[in-house]
């Protein structure tokens, strides 16, 4: 017995896609890419972002600890337009610092000094503290790095210094009063 059915020629096969349904699928996957790259853009914005804030973000809460603690256990402090000046015999100044000397009075009675400065090199400012050992020799270790700019201030008693990161932020510690 033979089948009614009508036979499809040889050279046409059932399986694969039609070309409506290819065109779809290839929609969709232009659609997830265009998507994908839209999300990439957002990133990369955000990341720059969170790079420009950084600043703020990590340094600041560090920085702000140490400068913090020192302040706070200076007897006393001067403020001057920079060190090498102080050392030279300059008088102290108000504001508009470049560094800070910081007396400490240690449990045998005597004083010990520790400075605070804003040292700019290759366009680049970072606070350093220096300070000497028993023996004389000086030491020094680096507080922050990559900053546009420090000033030391003397507001009403209080030492103060404002910090401006790379990204034009602004952050004021006060602490060590006189």
């Amino acid at each position: 017995m033979t089948s009614l059915a009508p036979r499809s020629p040889a050279w046409r096969s059932t399986a694969g896609f039609s070309l409506l349904e290819t065109s779809a699928a290839m929609g969709i996957l232009l659609a997830l890419a265009l998507a994908m790259l839209a999300m990439l853009q957002q990133h990369i914005v955000f990341m720059n972002l969170a790079r420009q804030q950084g600043f703020l973000t990590t340094d600041a809460p560090q920085v702000g600890n140490l400068v913090g603690r020192l302040f706070a256990k200076a007897d006393h402090y001067f403020v001057y337009e920079n060190r090498a000046g102080a050392l030279a015999g300059a008088p102290a100044v108000l504001s508009n610092g470049k560094a800070a000397r910081l007396f400490f009075e240690a449990a045998n009675g005597e004083t010990r000094e520790q400075w605070i400065t804003a040292e700019t090199s290759g366009g680049s400012t970072s606070l350093v503290c220096r300070s000497r050992r028993a023996d004389g020799s000086e030491f020094s270790w680096n507080i922050c790095t990559g900053l546009a700019g420090a000033n030391f201030r003397c507001d009403e008693g209080v030492l103060g210094v404002t910090l401006k990161g790379a990204g034009g932020e602004e952050i004021s510690y006060y602490g060590g009063s006189q």
